[in-house]
């Protein structure tokens, strides 16, 4: 590992003692999060694995991952592997020629320099790509992927996490030094140069190793020029701000925020919407191809995403119960109509009923649990984008979302559900009500505003705590009252067929999320509303059911505002 950096200084000094300096680039990237590249297990030898084979494949043994995929039997006996970790040069001359095949402009360029190989014969390039190993030493670390569609939307049962090692912790930025050189007599200077260039693009768009579409991977290089987009896609960039309960990756007791939670969450939000007009398996078939897949088989989708750490991050709150805060930055890169048509419409309706991670379907508030003890539930997030103001051409930082007005809803989701028409008309049903899911549509959601609480629960300025330490009422609104009731005719709270129930002896979500906004409410003077989204999973709004139950509570409360969707039979 120690001679590996090394080496590249030393064929450096080379090309210098040469007077050919100019064919050798190298500079340093700073990865951000996690990535799924190469480890070497020994200085001594040649072999080379993947970091992610140590835990072997995703096998399923009787319908059950192996044992040896356990994420916590794994945690417990080798969270951090004996390996080095280091990008493969063949994975960045990977990149950057994927990146050229998406520019035809450079294509027959890249060919030339980088080499090619037909059915006749193969030309070699003129450049070579060395591996990039990280300026000290960093260990492959265990991971998690935790598949929750099926949990998430479909209410099916929780999901098994299976573990993959990982060159990064997630939570320590690691420098690995990039370079490249070319061979002599055949690149001239300025070739060099060229591929550099391609190698600066290449990386801070795409990220490298495996799932840099879910944010696995992420580069960033402080000299490389403006990063472009490829032909016909479009970046759009929101700051977040996320107060939460708290996240976690392989290790339960270690709060981490990580891209996969935006993944997960944008994923399921667009499956909720398909599955408002699309069957099951064509809504499915959509998402994969906006998202990717890897069953039956694998193929990657269009939608890329990453998020880059603010100045706060995980910061702990000053009082009890803890909650968490993260800022930062999320990335969207798709083809431009899907991005500004498709993908952005849902955000603005995920925005404004739930939040991100884990307990997303409950705003933040205190929780008096069996024994007693207090705890922080749910999350609060925001999102805000720059736009240019019309009459000062000046950028502006606004909040994203939709205003609490019925019709701006009802015509954003027309609009959107238009644009899926045009893009997927053969694939749109005109009935997919019935469906035992999270299905989001007129038809299948109610979204009503609710008043309260009388103030903001929490302290978002100056102390981060909560205003009125272990008031659980304080801290809810008339939404979460109404899931918290506990008379015999309602029963909501811990009810899996409403309120959800994280605990005895198994998992269920909530039909409803709730998420607080702060905007002062019209009629009952307080200060905060709760925004309720309650999902019908099949369930007509005049059943003899527990959902329908719910519904009319919500139409018949004090202040209530329909925003969207069914509403309960007078």
């Amino acid at each position: 590992m120690y001679t590996a950096p090394h080496l590249i200084e030393l064929l450096e000094k080379q090309h210098h003692a040469r007077a050919q300096s100019g064919l050798f680039k190298k500079g340093t990237f700073t990865l951000q999060w996690r990535t799924k590249v190469g480890s070497f297990p020994h200085p001594d030898l040649e072999t080379i694995v993947s970091a992610g084979e140590p835990c072997g494949a995703w096998r399923l043994t009787q319908g059950r991952p192996e044992d040896k995929r356990n994420v916590s039997e794994n945690w417990k006996q080798l969270c951090v592997l004996p390996l080095n970790g280091y990008v493969p040069g063949s994975a960045i001359r990977g990149l950057v020629r994927s990146w050229a095949k998406q520019r035809p402009d450079v294509l027959p360029r890249m060919q030339e320099l980088l080499g090619y190989q037909d059915n006749d014969s193969i030309t070699p390039g003129k450049i070579e790509f060395l591996d990039a190993w990280s300026s000290e030493p960093t260990k492959l670390t265990l991971d998690i992927v935790n598949p929750q569609q099926s949990f998430q939307v479909y209410h099916q049962g929780q999901s098994t996490p299976l573990s993959l090692y990982t060159l990064g912790n997630g939570e320590d930025n690691i420098e690995i030094t990039v370079a490249i050189r070319g061979i002599f007599g055949k690149a001239s200077d300025a070739e060099v140069s060229e591929v550099w260039e391609w190698v600066q693009q290449a990386l801070s768009l795409y990220g490298v190793g495996g799932r840099t579409a879910s944010g696995y991977g992420s580069l960033k290089f402080s000299n490389s020029p403006r990063v472009t987009p490829d032909p016909d896609y479009t970046i759009k960039q929101f700051d977040f701000t996320l107060y939460s309960q708290g996240n976690a990756g392989p290790n339960m007791r270690t709060m981490e925020l990580r891209p996969s939670h935006w993944r997960g969450w944008l994923r399921s939000w667009a499956l909720r919407f398909f599955l408002g007009v699309m069957s099951p398996e064509e809504a499915e078939k959509t998402v994969g191809e906006l998202f990717g897949a890897i069953e039956p088989n694998s193929y990657k989708g269009c939608v890329r995403l990453q998020i880059t750490k603010g100045s706060k991050w995980g910061k702990v709150s000053s009082n009890y119960p803890r909650f968490y805060l993260w800022k930062g930055k999320l990335q969207i890169n798709a083809p431009k109509e899907i991005l500004n048509k498709i993908i952005l419409p849902i955000i603005k309706f995920a925005v404004m009923v739930g939040g991100v991670g884990r307990g997303w379907r409950r705003p933040l508030h205190i929780f008096h649990m069996n024994n007693g003890h207090a705890a922080a539930r749910g999350t609060y997030l925001t999102l805000t984008h720059k736009i240019k103001n019309s009459n000062t051409q000046e950028l502006e930082t606004r909040t994203y979302g939709l205003p609490l007005d019925a019709s701006n809803w009802t015509r954003t989701y027309q609009d959107w559900l238009t644009a899926v028409q045009a893009q997927w008309g053969d694939r749109v049903t005109a009935n997919n009500h019935n469906i035992g899911a999270e299905v989001f549509s007129p038809a299948t959601c109610a979204i009503y505003a609710v008043p309260g609480p009388d103030i903001e629960p929490i302290d978002r300025q100056e102390e981060f705590c909560w205003e009125q330490t272990n008031d659980a009422k304080a801290t809810r609104g008339d939404g979460m009252y109404l899931i918290y009731q506990q008379t015999p005719t309602r029963n909501y709270k811990r009810n899996p067929d409403i309120g959800g129930n994280a605990g005895s002896g198994g998992a269920y979500c909530s039909w409803a999320s709730i998420k607080r906004v702060k905007v002062k409410h019209p009629e009952e003077d307080t200060e905060c509303q709760e925004i309720v989204c309650l999902f019908m999973g099949g369930e007509t709004p005049d059943a003899n059911h527990v959902r329908a139950r719910f519904l009319k509570d919500l139409r018949n409360m004090a202040g209530a505002r329909h925003l969207f969707g069914v509403q309960a039979p007078n």
